[in-house]
Order: C-alpha cells, then sequence, then structure tokens
C-alpha cells in the first residue's frame, strides 16, 4: 500500500511539474526555440522521470509507456509542442487510472476469472447434450476473454484487433508463460478455429471437455493470487 501510495505522489508531482512548465512555455522564454530543446536540461529531465514512472507503474508493455516511447523517438525533434502535450495528457490519464484501480492486479484478475465459471459449466452442459460445436464456441469465447484480460492485467500491449494467436505469442514474448503454455494455448486456440469453421468431425466429447478441464486449470494457474504471483517473477 505504502509503495502505491509514493507511486501515485510521484505522478501528482511530474504532473505539477508539467503544468509548470506549461505556464513558463506560454508566458515567457525569450528563445522561444529552447522550449522544448533537448538543451533545456530541466525539461528533458522531467521527459525522462516521466517515461521512468510509467514504465515502472504500468510496465514496459503498456500501451501508456509504448506509444510515449514512440512518440518522443519519432517526434521530438520534428513537433516538440505536441510531444509536450501528449506527455502531459498521457502522464494524467496513466495517473487517473491507477487511482482508479481498487485492489492488486493479482486480487482483480481472481475476481474476473470468476465469472468465467457460469460459461465453462454451460459449456459443459452442452458437451453433455452432444452438442460439441456450441460447447467448444463457448469455450473459445472464455479463451480469447481470459487471455486478452491476462495481458490487460500483465500489462502486455496487444491492439484490440490482435488475434488469439498473436495476443499468445505477445504473452510468451513478455515472460507471463513459458512454451509449455504457450504450445498448450495454441492449441485450443486451434479446437477454437475448427469450431468456428463447423468442422464436426474433428470435435468430439473427448477434445472439448479437455479444452473446458484446461481452462480451468489455466485460470487457476495464471488467475489466482499464488500463480499470478509466480508467473510475475522474470
Amino acid at each position: 500500500m505504502a509503495a502505491n501510495v509514493e507511486m501515485e505522489d510521484n505522478f501528482k508531482k511530474l504532473i505539477e511539474s508539467g503544468e509548470a512548465f506549461r505556464q513558463d512555455f506560454l508566458n515567457g522564454y525569450r528563445y522561444r526555440w529552447y522550449r522544448y530543446s533537448a538543451l533545456n536540461a530541466d525539461y528533458s529531465r522531467w521527459k525522462k522521470e516521466c517515461l521512468q514512472l510509467v514504465k515502472r507503474a504500468w510496465g514496459p508493455q503498456s500501451r501508456y509507456y509504448t506509444e510515449l516511447a514512440a512518440v518522443e523517438s519519432d517526434y521530438a525533434s520534428r513537433a516538440p509542442g505536441s510531444v509536450f502535450s501528449f506527455f502531459l495528457n498521457t502522464l494524467k490519464t496513466a495517473y487517473g487510472d491507477l487511482q482508479s484501480v481498487p485492489a492488486p492486479a493479482a486480487s482483480r484478475a481472481t475476481r474476473a476469472a470468476g465469472l468465467t465459471e457460469d460459461f465453462l459449466v454451460r459449456a459443459e452442459g452442452m458437451v453433455g447434450k452432444g452438442h460439441y460445436i456450441s460447447a467448444a464456441t463457448l469455450a473459445g469465447a472464455v479463451l480469447e476473454d481470459v487471455l486478452r484480460r491476462l495481458a490487460e492485467v500483465r500489462g502486455v500491449f496487444c491492439p484490440e484487433n490482435a488475434t488469439l494467436e498473436n495476443v499468445n505469442d505477445k504473452l510468451l514474448e513478455a515472460g507471463v508463460y513459458d512454451a509449455a503454455w504457450h504450445k498448450e494455448t495454441a492449441l485450443r486456440i486451434s479446437l477454437r478455429r475448427t469450431a468456428e469453421l463447423c468442422y464436426t468431425e474433428k470435435l468430439n466429447a473427448a477434445n472439448v471437455s479437455s479444452m473446458i478441464s484446461w481452462l480451468r486449470g489455466f485460470i487457476r494457474g495464471h488467475f489466482s493470487v499464488s500463480g499470478a504471483a509466480a508467473a510475475g517473477r522474470y
């Protein structure tokens, strides 16, 4: 808890500094070119501290950090004023989102993952009635939600239109899970694709039930407090 308070204080200090820069840049500076220049040591230090804090708070793969780093790299010299506004606005948004987080990531993930159990029970009921395509499709929807939620909780940046295959690869690259989990996940994604294509002959009680059982194990391993904590040591 103390660490969270300290981080929020750091955000507030950098936001206040950014607002001070805004006033200085609007009201003064005889040499206007100097305002956003790398020669302005205080301003350069502020941007560096912004990047470090956002990286520490949200992770190196988070949308906040990757966008800040990309904008600084690509536009600092071409559109310095716009870069400053983007830094300050991103800092405010990241701080606001940090305040809205009610609990550590692992605890939030645990509660969210619990909501999927109802869908898995329904999928099991469909398997019992021989509706394998429907069951695999529903289990596949749970799989997608779980993977995207895991990426969000662990700060792994994935575009909204990223395929599940891509999300799976990103989670492996970020060290959220190892190659064995990645391979198992890929197999379940493939089974979901099979259901979407209505390949009835490739679906049966055994492989669909196995997918449902595997999903429960995946959720326990990566969304429980102890499991998420263990997976986070990389």
